[in-house]
């Protein structure tokens, strides 16, 4: 009975606010949120809402950086020899290398007159924490998905960031799928590079999966089922499509909604250190939680005369839910490439986002200054912006800019995601423990009652970690017609 008591006296210990919430009889206290409500929201949402993120592997690590050895080569070939001969020792070489955990989270609140004068129609805390988590798994999906540690040091890279190996650019303006080969060099892609038994998945947009479907009818019979693409089960209660045995993820984060507006340049005589005359074509794109969006209109910019010490000044409209935005430029008109990744938010000091703060990135050369100060946004180079930044890996430098227009067939992206942890990019470290009850994804945590609010905060902690991206493959400016 003794070891019952200290049982319980732990349980209480740890649990205080959660039994107070279960044992109060307080009006509008919350007392139905978190035994009624919270658990389901979370395990419904998180992985129902984002097949990406019920994909990955979670792996708790109890510190900041998650370090892992990354296999860069097997010993040496040629292992046959004599019986008698002094067998050779080589040994498999490794690169210890590792990602930082990043702060996703958000904080929300209800009032209590609002709980009490809905309680009959509605749990508003409950309906409040469920659009808090929707916009919670937008931002984990699209860091998954698009992420650029290099250019925010606040978000941890994704695929688009790290798939370098397999990397293919179609037209700017897109290439149309005619026929499964493309998809066939995709898995392919990943076999070479001995990834035939790992888990694996495409990811595609709607559209594109349709037209898939469309030439899987045309073109051949799959797995004995005649014009159907096959089904597989993964975890989250999904029942996805696939095509040779890969599951296709259907993500609304792979075909542009909107295209960027105008795009007007100016140039200064002093602050930079721009060669008088430097004439540069520039494309700028955004990317929000719906994907990279189509480029801007080309804008030529020219830089002034003053002794070499211009700079020059990018303006435009910001773009409703942008994460980041990226700067393709090029020294003759039409042929312009990713050479800037510049993030939408501003942040203060301390890592908050502040809209009235100017955020700043050093990149090679150049000062990229994005002011999210109002309704537009500045991006000011003190050098030649042809230079790309450090958040442009040397393989991204070919990316070329979406370009179409909305409404008809539009350039898309379409990855090949090897989701092995060890080979591939399939690991999520996290070390939000509460997280450790729904997969690593997600924590939800009633915070200290404030006046009249019942106020929650959602968060992870966590960041995608690329053990090895000659597995996966992208290609960018696909399009459905």
């Amino acid at each position: 009975m003794s070891d019952l008591i200290r049982q319980f006296n732990r349980f209480a210990g740890e649990n205080k606010s959660l039994i107070a919430k279960a044992l109060t009889s307080a009006s509008g206290s919350g007392e139905a949120l978190i035994p009624q409500h919270l658990e389901q929201i979370i395990t419904n949402a998180v992985p129902r809402l984002s097949p990406c993120l019920a994909m990955v592997t979670p792996k708790f690590d109890n510190q900041k950086y998650h370090e892992f050895n990354r296999l860069t080569a097997l010993p040496a070939a040629g292992g046959a020899m004599g019986e008698s001969a002094v067998t050779p020792t080589t040994q498999p070489t490794f690169a210890r290398t590792g990602v930082y955990l990043k702060v996703i989270r958000r904080k929300g609140a209800t009032t209590d007159f609002l709980q009490d004068a809905s309680k009959k129609y509605i749990d508003a805390a409950a309906t409040n924490i469920e659009a808090s988590m929707l916009q919670h798994v937008y931002d984990l999906e699209n860091y998954v998905l698009y992420g650029n540690a290099g250019a925010n040091a606040y978000e941890f890279s994704g695929l688009d960031t790290f798939i370098t190996t397999n990397r293919t650019n179609k037209a700017v303006g897109g290439v149309a799928l005619t026929n499964l080969n493309t998809l066939d060099d995709l898995i392919d892609a990943n076999m070479e590079y001995q990834g035939i038994s790992h888990r694996k998945a495409l990811v595609m947009s709607p559209q594109m999966l349709s037209k898939v479907s469309q030439l899987l009818t045309n073109v051949r019979l799959n797995q004995g089922l005649t014009g159907s693409l096959s089904q597989v089960d993964i975890p989250g209660g999904w029942r996805l499509n696939a095509y040779r045995d890969v599951p296709i993820i259907v993500s609304s984060s792979c075909r542009p909604k909107t295209a960027m507006g105008t795009v007007t340049h100016s140039s200064a005589t002093s602050g930079g250190t721009i060669t008088d005359g430097l004439v540069r074509y520039i494309r700028v794109s955004a990317v929000t939680y719906q994907g990279e969006q189509l480029a801007s209109a080309e804008v030529t910019c020219t830089a002034g005369s003053s002794a070499n010490t211009n700079t020059m000044a990018l303006a435009f409209t910001a773009i409703s839910g942008a994460y980041r935005y990226k700067v393709y430029v090029g020294t003759s008109s039409g042929t312009l490439y990713l050479r800037h990744v510049v993030p939408a938010m501003a942040y203060d000091a301390n890592g908050t986002p502040a809209a009235s703060t100017t955020y700043t990135v050093q990149a090679s050369t150049s000062t990229v200054t994005s002011n999210a100060s109002g309704a537009v946004e500045t991006i000011t180079f003190l050098a030649d912006p042809n230079t790309a930044g450090s958040m442009v890996p040397t393989a991204l430098q070919s990316d070329l800019p979406l370009i179409g227009t909305i409404g008809s067939a539009v350039p898309e992206y379409v990855f090949l995601w090897d989701l092995d942890e060890y080979q591939g990019i399939g690991r999520l470290p996290y070390t939000n423990e509460g997280g450790s009850r729904f997969n690593g994804l997600v924590t939800i945590e009633d915070l200290a009652k404030t006046d009249d609010y019942l106020p929650y905060l959602i968060k992870s902690y966590c960041a995608l970690a690329d053990s090895f991206e000659a597995t996966c493959a992208v290609i960018r400016g696909l399009k459905v017609a």
